[in-house]
């Protein structure tokens, strides 16, 4: 009965210990703050949320931020919130922005590329920092809390903290939020990557003796000091959103220095191809140089857009996808580019011109400077550059004067009524012995014939053909031609007629009429015709020039500047 007793009382004391109402209020907070760590710790993006929002103001508590750091039992909560001040100030640094609606909010998240309960933040940029699935719980992986602080000493300078402990109090005075130290730091950065920069330049131009190496590496310096700026601007311990400006501008104008590269070894590559084509007789690669050259440079700087844009974290298919109505705006905005780039295709396709023609379209007329993307260059006779929409181009019509194998010369020259049977025909073989004797003269193809009786003048058809390279020899060549036939009428002893009535007034009777032209014996006539033949004695087919003193009075640009005199051909050559 005593036992029985005994065993009753001692079961009604255990009860009575097990009770809710006598557990001990330690015990209760610890299954609290347990129940509380766990749904912190319950997925990826909890976790990853807990330890970031915990360490801004103004509830900081690196003791609940640092509760994702406890898969390593040997580590004391001072190293782990050591570990977690790191991490943060890594991320900071780095102008690495979290975006908590991107994390997984699953307990039961894998990663799609291992199968594993694992999530890494920044799989590119941090691959070694990423969580693990420990019984309920998401916490850093050991792996991760071995390598932050190698990532912290690789963020920050190794001085930092030494120089922030003998700062003195007022550096730390904040304004803006960016303390005095932070501003002072920052101008002394930039001085410092000015100078290195200068620096670099100045050794450039002392060491590089050529131009074209000098522009090289010009934008070397300057990617030099944006490499300064980017391994030192962390030291500044700003804020993550004055990091993250700080980190897209760098990136920006280290892309920009990188594009400027690559447009210099562009030019250097046309300045080869431009000197290797001098070399051909072929127009058509001098043509396609420029257009190349553009081609790469727009290469060039859509890879440096593209890298920035992948460098960010976004697909180049998505942009262009989520482009929509405003690609459709885009697309009709660039209809006219397009429809130049097309015109230009179809020019070099067809090539109804080349660098260097003289061309007439549409009332515009020069020399082809440059046929680009877009348009075409026109260097005109005034000196002007007319500048013409390919698309123009390719549907208008092209007089290509520069294919000219001769340049015609067409012509009436009027005689006066005076001139005689025998002048008339003495002066129609004298232009034709002039068009013999002259070297310039296409000798297959020329007419000169008395063509019609005009109003006041009897008209003198003259249509031939001069075999020259450009413009300045065909004006040279027709004034020698011209000044052939001014000899030929004085020879002859013809005028040139010109506007005029005249009235005759001859008498009925006893008087005789008026002798009309000047007489002169057909031999005398035959002798002036054959003189301005080939070999003639009057015969001067390269212009005749005044002397003064036995010396040839010469104001041509040849002689003012001491160029050679134009070759003379032989017949053959020219046909």
């Amino acid at each position: 009965m005593k036992k029985t007793l005994a065993c009753l009382m001692l079961c009604g004391l255990v009860l009575a210990a097990a009770a809710p109402g006598a557990a001990q209020p330690g015990t209760v907070d610890a299954l609290r703050q347990a129940s509380l760590r766990q749904q912190r710790l319950a997925t990826p993006r909890k976790a990853i949320e807990n330890f970031l929002e915990w360490q801004n103001p103004p509830g900081i508590d690196y003791a609940i931020a640092a509760e994702a750091f406890t898969l390593d039992s040997t580590r004391s909560a001072t190293e782990r919130q050591t570990l977690a001040r790191q991490l943060k100030r890594v991320l900071d640094g780095r102008a690495l922005l979290v975006r908590l609606e991107t994390i997984p909010d699953s307990a039961n998240h894998r990663d799609p590329r291992s199968g594993l309960a694992e999530y890494t933040l920044f799989p590119n940029k941090l691959p070694h920092v990423y969580l693990v699935k420990a019984g309920d719980e998401w916490l850093f992986a050991l792996a991760t809390l071995q390598e932050i602080p190698r990532l912290y000493r690789q963020t920050y300078s190794a001085w930092l903290e030494d120089v922030q402990r003998m700062l003195p109090k007022p550096l730390f005075y904040s304004f803006l939020g960016i303390a005095i130290w932070q501003a002072a730091g920052f101008v002394l950065l930039l001085i410092t990557g000015l100078f290195l920069r200068r620096l670099f330049a100045f050794l450039i131009n002392r060491l590089a003796s050529r131009a074209q190496l000098r522009r090289f590496l010009r934008p070397l310096s300057f990617l030099l000091m944006i490499g300064f700026f980017s391994l030192t601007y962390s030291n500044l311990q700003l804020s993550l959103r004055a990091n993250l400006f700080i980190s897209v501008l760098l990136q920006l104008l280290a892309a920009a220095g990188v594009i400027w590269q690559m447009f210099n070894l562009v030019d250097a590559f046309s300045a080869y191809l431009s000197r290797v084509t001098k070399k051909t007789a072929s127009k058509l690669d001098d043509q396609l140089i420029p257009i190349l050259g553009k081609v790469l440079k727009f290469l060039a700087l859509l890879l440096g857009v593209i890298t920035v844009i992948q460098s960010y974290g976004y697909s180049i298919g998505s942009v262009v996808a989520g482009l929509g109505i405003g690609g459709l705006a885009i697309a009709l905005a660039a209809q006219n580019t397009l429809a130049n780039f097309f015109g230009s295709v179809m020019i070099f396709l067809d090539k109804p011109f080349q660098v260097g023609d003289y061309i007439r379209i549409d009332g515009s007329e020069g020399t082809v400077e440059e046929v680009g993307f877009r348009s075409t260059r026109l260097r005109t006779p005034e000196d002007s550059v007319v500048t013409m929409p390919n698309a123009k181009l390719a549907d208008v019509q092209i007089n290509n004067l520069g294919l000219r194998n001769f340049r015609r010369i067409r012509m009436l020259l009027g005689l006066t009524y005076s001139t005689t049977p025998l002048q008339m025909q003495a002066f129609v073989e004298g232009i034709r012995a002039i068009i013999a004797a002259n070297p310039f003269m296409r000798k297959d193809a020329y007419e000169v014939h008395f063509n019609e009786f005009g109003a006041y003048s009897l008209n003198v058809l003259v249509v031939c053909y001069l075999k020259v390279g450009g413009i300045s020899e065909e004006l040279r060549e027709k004034h020698n031609f011209f000044m052939e036939i001014l000899r030929l009428a004085g020879r002859v002893g013809v005028e040139f007629a010109f506007p005029t009535q005249t009235l005759h007034l001859d008498s009925f009777h006893a008087r005789q009429p008026r002798v009309v032209g000047k007489e002169i014996p057909e031999p005398e006539l035959a002798k002036v015709v054959q003189g301005f033949g080939p070999a003639g004695e009057y015969s001067q087919p390269t212009a005749p020039r005044l002397q003064d003193n036995g010396k040839p009075v010469d104001f041509t640009a040849q002689a003012l500047l001491g160029l050679p005199k134009p070759q003379t051909l032989a017949d053959e050559e020219w046909r």
